[in-house]
This record gives structure tokens, sequence and C-alpha cells, in this order.
């Protein structure tokens, strides 16, 4: 992934390495290498892309989700064989993952959907959110704001990363932020209080949460003398 220079990372720390990929039209990436479970968050662009070699394509699942989980091991390269670029961002998770379990979309094909809660208010101006899937190490939820409005993860206590999906800006504290600047990608420490505010034309992004990421900052928290 490194060594393909379509990828151009944006985010590493010990959980995530984070990328931002662009494909101009007719063109292909390397063949290059997975090594570990990611996801694939497209913000835009063309919505097809082709595997010219070994490993599933990056395109959207079936279902409509526009997010898709991957196990790693394995290696391809893709082909844009569209008019415009092919975008979107690809997120390495870098510790075991254990059990994938659906929630609302099927990131494992042929396993149920359990826990969904897709219920939301009657007043369209609220939040739509709900959760895509999860693993033993993370959860995945989908928010997609209407247009001049705020909210999200506003009291996270744990570690968030967003992948924006349109023009979106964060306030954490007294700074404010464009989730689209590097590139769709925004790391919330714990506690950050973060709240997302839209534009005309609304909003949706990803969040991911670390679910252990609780335990590290209790821990930072008690060796603090």
């Amino acid at each position: 992934m490194r060594d393909e220079h379509h990828h151009h990372l944006v985010l590493e720390n010990s959980y995530v390495r984070a990328y931002f990929v662009e494909i101009p039209s007719h063109e292909s990436t390397l063949l290059h290498r997975h090594d570990f479970p990611y996801l694939n968050v497209p913000p835009g662009g063309a919505d097809i892309a082709t595997s010219v070699s070994t490993g599933p394509d990056v395109g959207p699942p079936a279902d409509g989700s526009r997010v898709s989980y991957t196990l790693g091991g394995f290696s391809h390269a893709v082909t844009n064989r569209g008019g415009v670029p092919l975008r979107n961002i690809a997120i390495e998770l870098i510790r075991p993952q254990g059990t994938i379990r659906n929630r609302c979309r099927e990131a494992v094909k042929d396993q149920p959907k359990e826990n969904c809660d897709m219920a939301f208010a009657s007043d369209s101006r609220r939040p739509r959110h709900y959760a895509l899937f999860e693993t033993d190490e993370v959860l995945v939820e989908y928010w997609e704001l209407s247009p001049h409005s705020s909210s999200g993860p506003s009291a996270n206590h744990l570690d968030i990363l967003v992948a924006a999906l349109t023009d979106i800006s964060a306030t954490v504290g007294s700074a404010t932020d464009s989730a689209n600047a590097p590139h769709g990608i925004l790391w919330l420490p714990a506690d950050s209080h973060a709240i997302f505010k839209t534009a005309a034309t609304g909003g949706h992004f990803v969040a991911i949460t670390f679910k252990d990421s609780g335990l590290s900052a209790a821990h930072r928290s008690d060796s603090q003398p």
C-alpha cells in the first residue's frame, strides 16, 4: 500500500492506517497487497471499480451501503473504467478484529442482521443515525445530517475516526476543522466533544469507534501524578 502511488497515507496510529485513494479516469493501480482488514468509504467520483487481479472489487456492496468491510491477506489491482476520477478512503484496521457482526448492513454475507435500530424521528431536521456493523474491536456507524444543522458524536468517551462523505465542519473544543481536510479523514480523541455542522446541502459521514480505547484513556489518566 505504501508503494502504490494512488494511495496517499493521511493518518496512522496504533489503531489504523487511513489512505486517501484517487485513481484518474482509465488508469489502474499497481498490484498491491492488503495485509490487514480494512474499510472502504467512497466519498465521491466514479461508483464502479474493476479488480483486474486477485481480490474483491472495491465498489459499493450490492445492498446499497456505501461502506464495505474486507478481510486482509490478498493482493489486487483496481482499474477505473469510468470517465471521472475514482476516489475513496481506505482504512486499514491494525489490531485483530475478532468476530464480525452485521447490524443494519451486510458486512458478512449470508449472515443475519442483528440489533438494527433504524427507527427515525418524524422531524427531518434531526440526524439519521444507525449502526452498520461491528467487530470485537470497532463499531461502524452511519450519520446523515440535514441542511444547516449540527449534531454528531458530541460526547465521545472513546476514540473515533470520522470518514466524511460530504463537506462538513467539525468543532472540537474551540477549534473548527473541515472534515473534508485532509481528504475526508478526521481523528477524534476520547472526550473531544465534537460538534458537526452542515451547510445548505446537508452532510453524511461514517464514524468508527474503537471499543478498547477507553481502557487506554483510563490507563493514561491513572498513570498521571
